[in-house]
């Protein structure tokens, strides 16, 4: 979890949903943060912490810039003008680190009923625990029943590649016959590819419900 400071009222913005993009440097931390990162932010005057989840970003290469192209509502600032917005950047960093690295407008969701494992009570940490397995259990169905699926396609491109379904193919000429065995074939491997890595995912985590797909007779052959 990557760790954030704003001042009192930047942060009173974020929870208050006032704003919605964080205004940085492009430099490597900005960088560092994905799509999908918790961010931890602390008010620098009170010491009280909020969580975010990064979900895009901006990037442009002057403030100037990206105030021209932004929403200003988005960053918190309103009406405020830009060598007002400017100045206040100034104190964090300097015109030749903006001119060296450009700057980054980090989107984020602000998650008021976040909580880490250590402010959680012992129910909490049991009910999301119970609401863990069950996202669990139904994420491993889906992938079971791809796997399934992932099955009955081999059986159908291996019957159709080993036996001429000569309905389809009663005005076409061997050449094209043969690409298109050949294409099943790719096909049929591919399939098996991603029924391996399904299988290695399984087997990773070390569910406690097991399924291990089977090859149709056909394919075996």
């Amino acid at each position: 979890m990557k760790l954030i400071i704003l001042k009192n009222d930047r942060f009173q913005k974020v929870k208050s949903g006032k704003m919605t993009v964080w205004l940085t440097l492009n430099d490597d931390f900005a960088k560092s943060i994905k799509d999908g990162d918790l961010l931890e932010i602390i008010n620098d005057e009170t010491s009280e912490v909020c969580y975010v989840r990064a979900n895009g970003y901006y990037v442009y290469s002057s403030f100037d810039e990206l105030y021209s192209k932004v929403n200003r509502d988005e960053l918190g600032y309103g009406k405020k003008s830009i060598d007002l917005i400017k100045k206040d950047m100034y104190l964090q960093c300097t015109p030749q680190a903006e001119k060296k690295h450009g700057v980054r407008g980090i989107k984020f969701e602000y998650l008021p009923n976040f909580k880490t494992a250590d402010e959680m009570s012992q129910e909490e940490i049991e009910d999301y625990i119970s609401e863990l397995n069950k996202q669990c259990v139904k994420t491993f169905k889906q992938v079971f029943r791809n796997i399934d699926k992932g099955e009955d396609l081999i059986g159908f491109l291996t019957h159709l590649a080993k036996h001429q379904p000569t309905i389809l193919f009663d005005n076409i000429d061997e050449l094209n016959y043969d690409i298109f065995k050949w294409t099943l074939a790719e096909n049929i491997v591919k399939t098996k590819t991603l029924l391996d890595v399904l299988q290695e995912k399984e087997d990773e985590v070390n569910f406690p419900v097991k399924h291990k797909y089977r090859l149709p007779d056909a394919y075996k052959d």
